[in-house]
This record gives structure tokens, C-alpha cells and sequence, in this order.
């Protein structure tokens, strides 16, 4: 899965549904200077071997919704894409977006939920959903919920890993990032009881701080 950062700072979220026909794949954020004035969630449908899925219902639904005032629900084209504007507030502070998001049915797709408009700002939302298979073992029910998540890759080979296993640190925390110091790269990484960094290239020398 496929989440766009900036979504997480806006409070929208993902809500996996058990054995759901209808998967999130990717949610991608546009802001206001790339969504060229839009104000949309577009939805891109697809089959199990990544084909476009036409004739599929995507539905925007509204936390306050009035009981007769039926969710929005539209199509998919040829191409397995529709879309839908949106139009309430999202409170960058509260992060009360109201718009959630699914593929024919909430009780068969995962949920993506807290999207609307910063500040009345004019964003999109770009969903990509793909078709799975129900579980049928709790180890394929496993496999999916984990696959739903972004993974941290792990360099087991690297010079950092390595000397934190040599200096009983822990398991890492966070993936490998760089930062300078003076004129140098350097390359680090947070483990569970110390901060691991090296000059870039120089893995031999290898040090560490404890964490704050």
C-alpha cells in the first residue's frame, strides 16, 4: 500500500475492512498548487491484474449526513476511474475532515476517511483501489493485513545494522536517512537504545549517541 505522507498530517486514515473484496492501494495527495483548482476525490478502480474496472460504484459518503440526503455515488468509465467533488472544510488543527471514501459497498472495501478541504483550500485525493480475494486461512487473513501496511526495509548487511547487533541496541526503528555535518555526509539510524551513525563511506568507523 501506497500512502501519501501529507496524508497522515491531515488526519485522513485507511480503515481496513476484514475480508474485503475492494483493497486500497494507493492514496496520493494534491495540493493546492497541483490540484489546478479541483477539488476532488478521484478514484481509480482495478482488477486483480491491474486492469481498469468499469461499471464499478465508488461512493463518497459525510459524517453529519442528513438521513434523506443519499452519499454520492458515481461510475467508473472505461478506464476504471471516476471522480467527485467535495466541497466541506477540513480543519487542519481539529483534523475533522469529513468525507470517507469506498468501492461499491463499506461492508466490502477498505474505508478511506478525515479527507475534505484545509482551510477551504482546494486539494485532491487520488485513490487507487484494487480487486483481492477473501482470506480462506487465518494465514492469507496475515499476508493482507500486512500488506496493507508500508514496510521498513531493513539493511541487515549494512555497516549500521551490524554494529548495533555488536552493541546490543536493539531493533531499528526508523530506515536509514543522511544528514551533513560540516563538509561530510553522513548516514543514520534510530534504534531502540541509541542513535547509530557513520561517515558516509568511512562503515568502518562506525559510532553511536543514546537517545534523547
Amino acid at each position: 500500500m501506497q500512502i501519501d505522507p501529507q496524508l497522515g498530517t491531515l488526519g485522513v486514515r485507511v480503515t481496513p475492512t476484514p475480508g474485503a473484496q475492494w483493497h486500497l492501494n494507493v492514496a496520493l495527495y494534491q495540493d493546492e498548487s497541483q490540484s489546478g483548482g479541483n477539488h476532488n476525490i478521484y478514484f481509480t478502480v482495478l482488477d486483480g491484474n491491474n486492469k481498469p474496472v468499469p461499471n464499478t460504484a465508488c461512493v463518497v459518503d459525510w459524517v453529519g449526513r442528513e438521513p434523506n440526503d443519499p452519499p454520492t455515488s458515481v461510475t467508473t468509465d472505461a478506464s476504471g476511474q471516476a471522480n467527485v467533488p467535495i466541497y466541506a472544510n477540513l480543519d487542519i488543527h481539529l483534523l475533522n475532515g469529513p468525507y470517507f471514501a469506498f468501492v461499491q459497498d463499506v461492508g466490502k472495501s477498505d474505508v478511506v476517511r478525515g479527507m475534505g478541504l484545509p482551510e477551504h483550500h482546494h486539494v485532491n485525493f487520488l485513490l487507487t483501489f484494487g480487486l483481492g480475494q477473501p482470506a480462506t486461512s487465518i494465514e492469507d487473513a496475515v499476508l493482507a493485513a500486512a500488506k496493507k501496511l508500508a514496510w521498513m526495509p531493513i539493511n541487515t548487511e549494512g555497516a549500521l545494522y551490524k554494529f548495533a547487533l555488536k552493541q546490543n541496541l536493539g531493533y531499528p526503528q526508523t530506515d536509514e536517512f543522511e544528514f551533513a555535518f560540516g563538509s561530510a555526509v553522513y548516514v543514520g539510524q534510530v534504534y531502540n537504545l541509541g542513535i547509530v551513525y557513520v561517515k558516509k563511506g568511512d562503515w568502518g568507523n562506525v559510532n553511536w549517541v543514546k537517545k534523547p
